[in-house]
């Protein structure tokens, strides 16, 4: 009895351990699996975040029926083709989405989220579009300087007079009153409007002044809330003085930050409701471009005219430095767009990532008037003064 019980015993103890050993085997492939994936999803990812390319294929094209008066913007994949009579949104096709007619002399674009108005600089009047109908156009009483849409589809502009000048702010699907906010400005007194900025949602705005007196110059930005907090106090809820360094840009990064661009660097501002600078940078060398989106920072740095010294700098919204790396592409003109910043000259494009690798460079061999940024992955609008071509870059 003693001998039989100790054979199932052992018999029993055989099998455990060989179901053990299948088991550990198991998980042991498994593991080796999930680590051999994760290699190559790394590995993949590097690849893809680093790769380089030589060239394009040309996807679809179509012939320019515009003269050299039409002007193109990228806008959710697709163009935006505007002139002086009128604007339309163009599919990757070439289809029309959307269009407006006007008549301006001197029409300027400015784009957020779904609405898009053009004002006619200099003279009295600017349309807001979403696409969903006709559009909507205002006439102002003061020729118009400089104008700023919102997320909601609000406008600020800037009216300017003799020795004084407005900045109105209005909701043109209001039917109602569609003119909901005046800041007036004495020219003499509170100085002359450089540029400002209206956030996403309408409820701040920021205004760079350059006030001159007595022979001495003051660079200021003034910080205005519609909200409650802001009425409390005549909607003027903060400011600094930059003394003589230049503010050449304002924009908002969000709802309740934005960003100040001065001569030699730039700050950042936070709670549009009391705002209380975050960061300031100020860079030793001299500062070529300077550009945003929506989540970093870009300065470009070194001697004009050179790409010897050439320096690429890039931030978050914390003033946190992601990037500070040589670059030597030769370029007029730059957009920054989905992790990528695009510089293009004459000739010849350059795209290098937010991570520092280069992505694509070419040398068209002609001049062309526009390399945007087009829906899908690696395509871009290769627009020259005959053509609209949807490329896919390869090599």
């Amino acid at each position: 009895m003693s001998s039989i019980f100790e054979n199932s015993v052992e018999e029993e103890n055989r099998r455990r351990k060989k179901k053990r050993n299948k088991t550990i085997l198991f998980f042991g492939l498994v593991g080796a699996g999930v680590l051999i994936g994760i290699v190559v999803i790394v590995c993949f990812s590097y690849y893809y975040a680093h790769r380089s390319f030589s060239g394009y294929d040309v996807v679809s094209e179509q012939a320019r029926k515009d003269s050299n008066g039409v002007s193109y913007l990228p806008f959710h994949g697709d163009l935006l083709k505007y002139s002086r009579d009128g604007i339309s949104r163009l599919d990757d096709s070439g289809e029309t989405l959307w269009n407006g007619g006007y008549e301006m002399e001197q029409p300027v674009v400015d784009v957020r989220g779904n609405y898009v108005l053009v004002a006619d600089i200099g003279a009295k009047m600017f349309y807001v579009y979403n696409g969903k109908d006709q559009g909507v156009g205002i006439e102002t009483t003061l020729p118009i300087g400089k104008a700023k849409i919102c997320e909601d589809g609000k406008a600020a502009v800037l009216l300017q007079d003799e020795d004084s000048d407005v900045i109105s702010i209005y909701d043109p699907y209001n039917t109602a009153e569609q003119l909901e906010v005046e800041i007036p400005t004495n020219v003499l007194d509170d100085g002359f409007p450089l540029d400002f900025d209206i956030s996403p949602d309408g409820n701040s705005l920021v205004i760079a002044y350059i006030v001159v007196q007595n022979g001495t110059m003051e660079n200021k930005v003034c910080f205005y809330n519609f909200t409650e907090v802001g009425q409390d106090q005549n909607t003027l809820v903060g400011g600094k003085s930059y003394e003589t360094k230049m503010i050449s840009r304002i924009g908002f990064v969000s709802d309740d930050k934005a960003a100040i661009f001065f001569e030699d660097g730039f700050s950042l501002f936070e709670n549009m409701k009391k705002p209380a600078e975050i960061f300031e940078k100020v860079f030793d060398e001299e500062i070529k471009s300077a550009d945003y989106d929506d989540e970093n920072i870009l300065v470009i740095t070194g001697t004009a005219g050179s790409t010897d010294d050439q320096k690429m700098y890039l931030y978050n919204f914390r003033g946190k430095e992601e990037l500070a790396e040589k670059i030597s592409c030769k370029y007029s003109d730059l957009v920054m767009s989905g992790g990528e910043i695009v510089f293009t000259d004459a000739q010849s494009c350059h795209i290098i990532r937010k991570n520092g690798s280069e992505k694509f460079t070419f040398d068209f061999g002609k001049g062309y008037d526009y390399f945007l940024p087009a829906s899908g992955d690696d395509r871009y609008y290769f627009i020259d003064e005959a053509t609209i071509q949807r490329i896919k870059i390869s090599g």
